[in-house]
Formats: C-alpha cells, sequence, structure tokens
C-alpha cells in the first residue's frame, strides 16, 4: 500500500510529539505535590489493594491510580528500582521518577491521535487536522501531560468515548459503539467528576440516533457509577467523598480571578486564541457541538474558585481540536505565497514552523534540570534523618524517601496540621512555608515559625527561562528541624 503525503507528515509531527513528551522527562518538571499522591496511592494499591490510605480523605474516584497500579505491580515497581544493585543512588531516584512519568505518557499519546482523528472527522480535512495536532505539539515540552496525574487520563476516556460517537459522514453510530462509549465515559467519571462538564457533547451526539439506542448508551455508564457508589456504600466511605467534594467546589484561591486564562495563555497560546476562534466559527454556523464540548468546562475554569494548572490540562486538546482550520486560514491570509489544491507550500511551510518550533521549545525548556535540588534533598534526608522521626514534606517526593526509609514517619502539611499528638522533634522539608500554601494550617505553621533552618537545596534557572519568571521557586528545598528543646 503506497503511503500518502498526508501519513508521512502525521508520523513526523507524532513523532516530534513522542520527542516532546520524552526529552529529559526525569529530570523535568520539578516532582509535584499531586504526582507524588498518585503515585504513592498507586503504589500502595499495588501491594495492599486498599483504595484510599486514609479513609477520612477520599478526595476522587480511584481509577486514576489503580491503573497505573496495574503496570506498578506488573514490573515490581518501586522494590525493583529501589534494590537494583549499584551505588549510584541518583540514578535509582531518576528510574524512579521516570517510571511513572512514562506511564504519563502513555496517556499523550493515544490523545494525540484522538486530536488529529477527531479534527478530521469534525472538518473532514487531513490539513487543518495535522495542524491541529502540531498546534497539540506546541504545548512546552508537553509539561502538563509530563506528571503522573488524574486529567490527562480523565480527558483520555473522554476522547475516546467521543470518538466512538461522532460518527463520520454523518453516520449513524452503531449499538457496540454506543455501548464502548458510554463504558468509556463512565471511566472519565470515575477518574475524576470534572469529565461531568463534557457531559452535554455526548449527550449532543447520543440525541442524534434513536431512542433505543440512547438508552443503549446510557445504561454501561449508569452501571459502571452504580457499581462504584454500591462499593463505597458498602465501605462507608461515600460520605467521605460527598463532603470532600464539597469542600473542594467552595475552596477558595489566593490566586487572583481569571488565573486560567493567564495559565493558558502560557501552555498553548497559538491554541487558545485559534481553538476560540474556531469555536466561535463553528457557532456562528450554527454547529453547537464546538461550544458544548468547550463552554462547560471554561465556565468550570473560571468559576471563581481554586484553579491550578492541572485544572486547564483537560481543555488542552479540545482547544487544540478546533485551533487547525482557523490557523491554517490566518496563515494563508497572510501569506503571499500562492497555493494551489497540488501544491499547498503555505500548509507545508506552517507545519514545518510549528513542528521545528515545538521541537526547539522543548530543548530549551528541558534544558533546566528542575529536579536536580529535590534529588539532592532526598539523598541528604535518606541518610541523615534519625531513625523514627517524623518528616513532613511534598509528597511529589515525600513516596521516594519512604522507599528508603520505611521507618520515618512521612506526611504533608495538611495531614500534619490535624495531628493531636505533636512529636517532640519533628524535620520539615519543604520549598515554601505552610501559609503559603494555605492560611488555614494554623497548627502546622505554629510548629514550622519555631523551628530552625538546617540546610538549602536551590537550583537556579537560565536568565531566559520560564522557571526564571515565578516568585517561589517550588523545585527548591528547604530543611527546617524543630524540637521542644529549641534551637541548638
Amino acid at each position: 500500500m503506497q503511503v500518502t503525503k498526508y501519513q508521512k507528515l502525521f508520523l513526523i509531527v507524532f513523532l516530534a510529539i513522542i520527542f516532546n513528551s520524552c526529552f529529559g522527562l526525569a529530570s523535568f518538571p520539578e516532582y509535584f505535590w499531586d504526582e507524588g499522591v498518585y503515585v504513592d496511592r498507586a503504589t500502595n494499591f499495588a501491594k495492599t489493594l486498599q483504595m484510599y490510605q486514609d479513609p477520612n480523605y477520599i478526595d476522587h474516584p480511584p481509577l486514576g491510580w489503580i491503573i497505573p497500579s496495574l503496570l506498578f505491580a506488573a514490573i515490581g515497581f518501586p522494590e525493583s528500582i529501589v534494590h537494583l544493585q549499584t551505588y549510584d543512588i541518583n540514578l535509582q531516584l531518576l528510574l524512579l521518577f521516570l517510571i511513572p512519568r512514562l506511564v504519563a505518557v502513555s496517556y499523550i499519546i493515544p490523545i494525540a491521535i484522538l486530536v488529529y482523528k477527531l479534527s478530521d472527522r469534525l472538518y473532514n480535512n487531513k490539513k487543518f487536522a495535522l495542524i491541529s495536532l502540531a498546534t497539540f505539539g506546541l504545548i512546552p515540552a508537553f509539561w502538563p501531560f509530563r506528571n503522573l496525574l488524574l486529567d490527562p487520563l480523565m480527558i483520555l476516556f473522554v476522547l475516546v468515548s467521543l470518538f466512538l460517537i461522532v460518527p463520520r459522514n454523518d453516520n449513524h453510530s452503531s449499538k457496540s459503539k454506543l455501548i464502548i462509549s458510554g463504558v468509556f465515559l463512565g471511566c472519565a467519571l470515575l477518574v475524576k467528576f470534572s469529565a461531568i462538564f463534557f457531559l452535554p457533547a455526548m449527550i449532543f451526539y447520543v440525541l442524534r440516533n434513536n431512542t433505543r439506542y440512547r438508552i443503549i448508551w446510557s445504561i454501561p455508564l449508569i452501571a459502571t457509577l452504580l457499581s462504584w457508589i454500591i462499593a463505597m456504600s458498602s465501605q462507608h466511605d461515600l460520605s467521605h467523598i460527598l463532603s470532600t467534594q464539597l469542600w473542594q467546589v467552595n475552596r477558595a484561591s489566593s490566586l487572583p480571578y481569571g488565573i486560567a486564562l493567564q495559565i493558558l495563555a502560557f501552555i498553548i497560546p497559538i491554541g487558545l486564541v485559534f481553538g476560540i476562534t474556531g469555536i466561535v466559527q463553528l457557532t456562528k454556523k450554527k454547529q453547537f457541538f464546538a461550544p458544548l464540548l468547550s463552554v462547560p468546562y471554561l465556565g468550570f475554569l473560571f468559576r471563581g474558585g481554586f484553579v491550578g494548572f492541572v485544572h486547564t490540562i483537560p481543555i488542552l486538546p479540545i482547544l487544540s481540536i478546533f485551533s487547525g482550520k482557523p490557523l491554517y486560514d490566518f496563515a494563508n491570509r497572510v501569506s503571499r505565497i500562492k497555493s494551489t489544491q497540488g501544491n499547498d507550500r503555505t500548509f507545508d511551510l506552517l507545519l514545518i514552523v510549528l513542528v521545528l518550533s515545538s521541537i526547539g521549545i522543548t530543548i530549551w525548556i528541558t534544558s533546566f534540570d528542575a529536579g536536580q535540588a529535590q534529588r539532592e534533598a532526598i539523598e541528604y534526608l535518606t541518610s541523615t534523618l534519625p531513625k523514627n522521626s517524623t518528616l513532613v514534606t511534598n509528597p511529589g517526593y515525600g513516596w521516594v524517601i519512604k522507599q528508603f526509609r520505611p521507618d520515618l514517619q512521612v506526611t504533608d502539611f495538611f495531614s500534619f496540621n490535624f495531628i493531636k499528638k505533636i512529636p517532640d522533634e519533628v524535620y520539615f522539608a519543604e520549598s515554601t512555608s505552610p501559609d503559603k500554601r494555605d492560611s488555614s494550617l494554623i497548627q502546622t505553621q505554629s510548629i514550622y515559625e519555631k523551628s530552625c533552618l538546617v540546610k538549602t537545596f536551590k537550583k537556579d534557572p537560565p536568565l531566559v527561562h520560564p522557571y526564571s519568571f515565578p516568585s517561589d521557586m517550588p523545585w527548591d528545598v528547604m530543611i527546617h528541624h524543630y524540637t521542644t528543646k529549641g534551637c541548638q
């Protein structure tokens, strides 16, 4: 079978995306709080089959860490790395952080394919689809997708579910595809409840089928959710997750309103501008699928509550899907190159610029080893802390410390805030004070203020680098020591 031009171009863009995902993966970005929480839960589930380590704090459904735990169990992670016959602990640390991130990369690959496929189906134009794919590849070093988080897996399931019900050439989806689509959307909700904001777009397409098929799509979705609710109820955990969800909905943000726009403008500026343009264009043509797929989630981002970069992840592939056509049209307008159907030099040039730019950004942004200070702190803590000490630290790397020092009582700022009996001696290893994370951490802050600085691990980014702009340095580690005897 002869390989077409568009298949070759797809392969080039796709390989660029894999490069952007994997280059410097173990050392960039820094080892993030949420990533450590989910890796710790996944490793714990692989050993104990316990969905929640703390039954009083159930923040999300468990599927997001159950799936990675299957791979961890298959390769004996993390014990297989901790017990390596090597004297190079830095190599062990890099491998410990690399394995979960390779799982995260495994989410990026199908997401990228679905961005291309969905754009092609919606516009019926492979040029637009390739531009959408290249726009997705422009996300700086795929930084938001490099951490093992819930949101990439959630949006992957949403996109699979959507792909199965968005027909080619307006044909109705088959019964089997509708069933599988319902299952995948149910799985998305069992990864993170925010998948519900994509439900209107799903319903829009399902309603285009006959009534019998609507019921077929709904049954697996409802059955998936009910099975989990029954399991939670039997373990008396349902009330805990409901209370936690209410807390998260009402959680105040210390960041200014509209921070999501700033995050999106930094992560995917081209996709933001042309993605919104594409959504507006389709809405004017009364093609309401685009706003139904994007507006509910954008409303969630701009609702005024707590929003971080993690929450923007699901909208990134959506914006990329709708950016292909307007970006291609814009390039044609500003270009003076006359293109024909058989010789589209503007399209070729635009694709080359996008691919080379994405690779250049990747090499530039990953040139900073953002995890070095944290790895150095891990080496220091595991080798110097007294036996059975209490360590309050960032879960982003706290889970690794547990592997080398199972005798330590490792916790975080939030959990420590509710400890009833404060130990006589506590070590803190963090980049900032508790009140900078949350002003409600009164107990943690009071103990932290009585502690003494022991050692600081710092790593300065290059002068011209995105990590040179933040006022805080979350990749640095300051080690404090508290004792009832006071500073020595």
